[in-house]
């Protein structure tokens, strides 16, 4: 059958999709991901189609990394909703091309409502696939404004739906555009969660995280909701380091990984300034990954104790480094998680906040960071006290777990249960 995945944003978007469009295909499925062309070679050789859509949140957070530095999430919100408008009847077009003949979609992030909507209209069955708790829950904090907060269960749900209103407030004018051209019927003020939107409201929603990194809560409905484990991208066995990478990691202990992703900041000069000084107090040695994000500017130093990539498969570097010191995005949450790294979380926006608050509780993740308060101190003394035996332990602990969910298998497993994809056929009937 033709499956047609909707995700639109950074590459850490797009990895967990290719992982589970690859296993798809190997049960037969064709498999279609409408992303940005800036994905290309990542989705190509993944042996998946791709679907160019007309997006680039790359360089819309470049455009918007003040608002990012202020920590001013209203502002990013508003920006991306207006680029969303502006988007919005071109995705209209491409994504029913897209979906021409597919028998099921599934959207993410961004492109949720996209997704839900083209399925409305195709009559064919939609499932959303998340990588951080969207869902209200008595036990679940709010993503927004502080989930460091210890409130009681009624007000975590409260002020879960407030922040979804607000969300819907941001998004309402894209979503009517869409669905204005789609000729379907507009959503009203309360948004797509409200009793009268029961097409949006019972659809079916996969959390692609971990467990153990954060429950299924026992007030979220499991006939349409479900935790899978996490979806990993493994390209250990096709990546080739540089010869110079191999070098420096042999030639002393293992260092700490420093890396933002595609995170920006309104003064990078000061925050690599602040980088380079922490390193200096651990003297610690240290792989950064600078990307395209904060830390862009780094390759200028010269210390031999530190290393300067622009990116690496996480699933090569990770057992060869000693801490992860990140943003706290899903992607890379995940992926340090199993491999039992210890964490330092330095949140930028949205998730990351929570997952910072998250790791905090279940002990890997030592100190909760204010990212505009941080100094070179404040961050070496987390560095330092996440190399604690009881935080490297439970972050070691933490790990087989992780890696026996097999997340893409219970995915599908789930899928097939609620209908979605069709029942494999036994080994011994296939013939």
């Amino acid at each position: 059958m033709k499956i047609v995945i909707f995700t639109i944003g950074t590459q850490g978007d797009a990895r967990p999709f290719v992982a589970l469009g690859r296993r798809l295909c190997t049960l037969g499925h064709d498999i279609y991901i409408v992303t940005s062309a800036r994905h290309r070679q990542l989705i190509v050789d993944g042996g998946l189609h791709l679907i160019p859509i007309e997006s680039d949140f790359a360089d819309l957070m470049a455009k918007e990394h003040a608002a990012m530095d202020a920590g001013n999430q209203l502002r990013i919100g508003r920006q991306m909703a207006r680029a969303l408008c502006d988007w919005m009847p071109l995705w209209v077009k491409q994504a029913l091309a897209a979906t021409e003949g597919a028998a099921l979609i599934i959207g993410s992030g961004s492109a949720t409502a996209l997704g839900a909507s083209i399925a409305e209209k195709r009559n064919i069955p939609f499932v959303q696939a998340q990588f951080m708790p969207m869902t209200p829950s008595k036990h679940i904090p709010p993503l927004w404004p502080n989930p460091n907060l210890p409130l009681p269960g009624t007000a975590n749900l409260i002020l879960t739906h407030l922040a979804r209103l607000l969300i819907w407030q941001l998004l309402s004018a894209p979503v009517s555009i869409m669905r204005r051209d789609l000729n379907l019927a507009p959503i009203g003020w309360r948004g797509p969660w409200s009793r009268k939107s029961e097409h949006i409201r019972s659809q079916y929603l996969l959390y692609a995280f971990s467990r153990h990194l954060q429950p299924h809560p026992d007030d979220w409905p499991s006939d349409r909701i479900a935790v899978t484990g996490s979806w990993f991208y493994d390209q250990t066995a096709e990546w080739v380091p540089p010869p110079a990478l191999t070098q420096f990691l042999e030639a002393g202990p293992k260092p700490i990984y420093i890396g933002f992703g595609s995170m920006m900041c309104g003064n990078p000069e000061t925050f690599t300034r602040m980088i380079l000084e922490t390193v200096r107090q651990t003297g610690r040695r240290a792989i950064i990954a600078t990307g395209w994000g904060a830390l862009r500017i780094l390759r200028e130093q010269k210390d031999t104790s530190l290393f300067f990539i622009d990116n690496a498969p996480h699933d090569w570097l990770f057992p060869r480094v000693a801490m992860a010191v990140h943003h706290g995005g899903a992607g890379t949450v995940a992926a340090a998680s199993r491999v039992g790294l210890p964490q330092v979380i330095i949140p930028f926006l949205a998730d990351q906040f929570y997952w910072s608050w998250r790791l905090n509780t279940i002990g890997i993740t030592p100190m909760i960071l204010n990212r505009k308060k941080l100094t070179a101190k404040k961050l070496a003394h987390a560095i330092n006290k996440a190399s604690a035996p009881s935080v490297t332990e439970r972050a070691r602990m933490l790990a087989p777990l992780i890696e026996d969910e097999e997340g893409i298998g219970r995915a599908i497993t789930i899928l097939t249960h609620w209908g979605l994809l069709p029942s494999p056929i036994p080994t011994e009937h296939a013939i």
